[in-house]
């Protein structure tokens, strides 16, 4: 481990090279006029150089020196951060599709983004860590955090530092960037209204049924046409089955989660019912979709690519001292998506790998 002595000149220079002081591919002194410098030995400043080397602030090139490194990857590298993790109840389709657009380096962020999962606020969570580690030391351009009630008590974020966006939900010292659930029902009514005389909505949440039915009622859909069904993923595929094989099945279903997608596709086929043909299928799912979806389905939710990109433009806006506005993000169908943006790759050399 670095001496204290190498901990105080490491966070000097790590100072001036973020600040812009020293910039990058600059020459940096020699061990000798660091020595001077900072009254310490040549073996204090190696081990100094040797954690920034590992942190990829600077580099060094046999005998012409040291420099900084450039680009320099704390200005490449982006943190997405979330006190949830896969199987776990608050573990949404949003968070999925980031994960996915991450592991598969297609989130359209030049450099480097990496996925903190189950961040806790426990010292002896390995994620948890690594914030409070990029924190300290600076080393990330800013933070993409997954609000929710955890994230706005985390210890290391109730103080200001690296720039940050709560997408969702508003957390500690943080841009808020929403998404526009609202518009989502209004706009899933629209396209339902006249498309069929029967409507069924099917949702986990009682608040999105009655969201969903408040907004068909007002745009003149009969009463007596729209049922609304608090289901579970657990029992959905039976129910499904069952109310299909009715006289007066619906037409038109509307699913508020993506949860329910499979096992009401699977209540469909065991039911004999086509989709888009005996009946057309609405439902809330991000893009990109998930593996696996079924053809026919007809989907509404928020663009993955689009979400990511403006984070990282309200990010990149408070990095230059400008105060990012609440901004929203509207919901689309499957046939308004954006194109797939292309990366702008930063080299793999320069980049530090994290620890």
């Amino acid at each position: 481990m670095p001496s204290r002595k190498s901990k105080q000149f490491v966070r000097v220079l790590r100072g001036e090279i973020l600040s812009g002081e020293r910039a990058p591919g600059a020459k940096l002194p020699t061990y000798d006029g660091l020595t001077v410098r900072f009254g310490v030995t040549r073996p204090t400043i190696a081990r100094g150089i040797k954690a920034m080397i590992s942190e990829g602030l600077i580099t060094t090139d046999g005998r012409r020196g040291i420099f900084v490194a450039s680009p320099l990857p704390h200005h490449h590298r982006y943190l997405w951060v979330t006190s949830e993790q896969p199987g776990t109840a608050g573990w949404s389709s949003l968070s999925a599709s980031i994960v996915q657009l991450i592991d598969q380096g297609q989130t359209g962020i030049p450099g480097e983004v990496v996925a903190l999962l189950g961040v806790d606020g426990r010292m002896n969570n390995p994620s948890y860590q690594k914030l409070c580690d990029a924190i300290d030391r600076s080393s990330a351009a800013g933070l993409l955090l997954m609000g929710s009630a955890t994230m706005s008590c985390l210890p290391i974020l109730q103080a200001p530092g690296l720039p940050r966006v709560a997408i969702g939900v508003a957390a500690p010292h943080a841009a808020l960037l929403a998404l526009d659930i609202g518009r989502v029902m209004e706009h899933a009514s629209s396209r339902l209204t006249g498309v069929g005389q029967r409507i069924s909505i099917f949702s986990p949440y009682a608040p999105d049924l009655e969201r969903a039915q408040e907004s068909l009622l007002k745009r003149g859909i009969d009463k007596k046409q729209l049922s609304t069904l608090h289901v579970a993923p657990v029992g959905c595929e039976k129910l499904v089955e069952l109310l299909f094989q009715r006289p007066d099945r619906p037409d038109v279903v509307f699913v508020t989660d993506d949860s329910l997608v499979p096992p009401l596709v699977a209540g469909l086929e065991h039911a004999g019912m086509r989709i888009g043909h005996d009946v057309y299928v609405l439902a809330y799912c991000n893009s990109p979709l998930p593996p696996g979806c079924p053809e026919g389905v007809d989907y509404i939710g928020f663009d993955v690519h689009e979400v990511l990109a403006l984070a990282k433009e309200i990010i990149d806006a408070q990095r230059h001292g400008t105060q990012a506005p609440v901004r929203a993000i509207r919901p689309r169908f499957a046939n308004e998506l954006l194109p797939a943006p292309e990366p702008e790759l930063v080299p793999k050399t320069s980049m530090a790998r994290w620890p």
